[in-house]
């Protein structure tokens, strides 16, 4: 419990960063077309996750470990609605529930790192509800 409440004081004083992340995680933008993207949607305020979000997650675990990947990037995201607090703590929670589901898969935790991204954080101007925003994204090299 002591290190994941410490690996979490990291992520968020770091901005949503891992020290390895900010290398795995640099210049990874979603849809770039050199990288496998999965899209694990979740319920506005919610990191649980749901039926097809598992689903959506063994879909990428596989590929990750038949593919040999070594580096994995997780991006978080929330809706416009919210505080910046509120919705970086959410994306946090959501990325660690797919780290957890990843690894519970087989997947090396030391693959993956993160970053947080969402409204909150400049991503969107017009408030909008989106389903992508309450989302994490894995994102691998091809």
């Amino acid at each position: 419990m002591r290190r994941a409440l410490l690996t979490l004081i990291l992520l968020v004083a770091s901005g949503g960063q891992s020290a390895m992340g900010q290398a795995a995680c640099a210049g990874v933008v979603p849809a770039d077309p050199n990288y496998h993207q999965y899209t694990v949607l979740f319920a506005a305020g919610s990191s649980a996750l749901t039926g097809q979000s598992r689903a959506t997650i063994t879909q990428a675990a596989n590929q990750i470990k038949a593919q040999f990947k070594n580096q994995v990037c997780l991006i978080g995201r929330t809706s416009p609605t919210g505080s910046r607090e509120a919705n970086e703590r959410l994306a946090l929670a959501r990325i660690r529930a797919v780290s957890d589901a990843l690894v519970a898969l087989g997947v090396q935790r030391g693959l993956m790192d993160s970053l947080v991204q969402g409204p909150a954080f400049g991503m969107r101007q017009d408030r909008s509800e989106n389903p992508e925003d309450r989302s994490v994204m894995i994102m691998f090299p091809r």
